[in-house]
């Protein structure tokens, strides 16, 4: 008797079952994969941050921005549009970075902004009642580690909710591991570097 040319149902589960094996495999490294692109998209965007704060710096007398301040009567604010009594710092690093996409990180696309500003190189400013370096920011020559110091860090815990600052005395659990385990960071120095969670002691944070 001539045997079917069909699959038996042994056989199609046979099948099934190695192409189940094979999606759960493949599945967890095409998700990495795609997050190692965000992850460089984001690093990308760190690494403009931080050229055009050293470029801001170059502008007003080696100063840093301040991470926002209150003004008595209503000013532009180029980023997040519209004039208000509240400027925040990617309002003034805006004109150097001319790309609003670049403040947000594309692993977190609705976020309303995507990095955290370190308040210890310039804190929440009320002109003109508060003031001195920390309000309107500190000079880069107070800087004793440049190359270890965080200007802006990625997903990073804040105060108001809004990931727009960091705290003073950042504390490793707020820190997400967004990124493959880790986090972009931008340094004063001008670089940008993936961090993992077990180099948060190797960072400074005051000047």
């Amino acid at each position: 008797m001539r045997r079917s040319s069909g699959f038996t149902l042994i056989e199609l589960l046979v099948v099934i079952a190695i192409i189940a094996i094979l999606a759960a495999i493949l599945f967890p490294v095409f998700a990495r994969a795609r997050e190692k692109a965000r992850q460089t998209s984001c690093l990308s965007n760190v690494k403009q941050i931080v050229l055009g704060t050293r470029m801001y710096i170059q502008d007003y007398d080696d100063t840093f921005p301040f991470a926002d301040m209150y003004w008595p009567v209503s000013a532009p604010r180029p980023w997040s549009g519209g004039s208000s009594t509240y400027v925040y710092w990617p309002d003034l690093l805006y004109p150097y970075v001319m790309n609003k996409q670049v403040f947000y990180c594309p692993s977190r696309p609705g976020d309303w902004i995507g990095y955290s500003w370190n308040v210890a190189l310039g804190y929440v400013g009320n002109h003109p009642t508060r003031i001195g370096p920390i309000y309107q920011g500190v000079k880069l020559a107070t800087v004793r580690y440049p190359a270890e110091t965080v200007l802006i860090a990625d997903h990073m815990e804040t105060y108001t909710g809004e990931r727009l600052w960091a705290s003073l005395a950042p504390d490793p659990a707020y820190w997400c591991e967004i990124h493959n385990g880790g986090w972009n960071v931008g340094l004063v120095d001008g670089h940008a570097k993936w961090y993992r969670p077990e180099a948060y002691g190797s960072l400074y944070w005051g000047p």
